[in-house]
């Protein structure tokens, strides 16, 4: 599987692109920088076929609508977040003054359904707590998940946003992500993956969020 990481955005959202190792089409998770994807996707030769986006907030979607036109890549996001993709008031891009080009999704997820992304076989996983709609793109073929902001390595996403709620997040991470199989890589949202053997070790989650079992 190739999986090629780009750190971008106004604040260094993980871009990721991903697809088979002996194919020229591939997959992008939370495009957040359009130019800079579409340079990408340029210099390689690749064809994008789907843009897949984890959570509603404007950092992980910037990029969506302008490699849509481009490209004619199909969307998919959570139906509980897609208004994130449709108004920049709900990405919260216009609370830090981005500018945000709104965007329809082709594709509404909901927890168990399964698709076909760049040859590459995901089942979704709902995982809500830093937004009411953040899923889990599992690829169980290539023994990982891209989380969005749900888990961080060694860290977990914040809560204190609309659409935030600790007792889910907690839940998500515990229950849903630490349910994977422990050799699972976990790519997030922001900096380096992780694995879920590392994460139920040593993450703070199960300290902080002990009173909310």
């Amino acid at each position: 599987m190739r999986i090629k990481i780009y750190p971008c955005g106004p604040v260094s959202a993980n871009m990721i692109f991903v697809g088979r190792d002996d194919a020229k089409t591939v997959a992008v998770i939370d495009p957040s920088d359009g130019a800079l994807a579409l340079a990408i996707l340029k210099d390689h030769g690749w064809t994008l076929s789907d843009i897949l986006v984890t959570h509603r907030h404007f950092d992980h979607l910037l990029g969506v609508a302008a490699l849509k036109k481009a490209t004619g890549a199909k969307v998919y996001i959570s139906e509980t977040d897609a208004d994130g993709l449709r108004s920049g008031r709900e990405s919260l891009a216009s609370m830090v003054g981005e500018t945000q080009e709104p965007v329809e999704p082709d594709v509404l997820l909901h927890d168990g359904d399964t698709f076909t992304a760049a040859g590459l076989s995901f089942r979704v996983l709902e995982t809500p707590g830093h937004t009411a709609g953040g899923i889990t793109f599992v690829c169980d073929e290539e023994r990982c998940a891209f989380v969005g902001d749900t888990l961080f390595a060694g860290g977990y996403g914040r809560f204190d946003l609309p659409g935030g709620d600790f007792s889910a997040l907690t839940h998500s991470i515990k229950n849903i992500l630490f349910a994977l199989p422990e050799d699972y890589t976990i790519y997030p949202g922001h900096e380096e993956a992780t694995t879920v053997a590392e994460e139920k070790r040593s993450n703070p989650i199960h300290y902080e969020g002990l009173w909310f079992d």
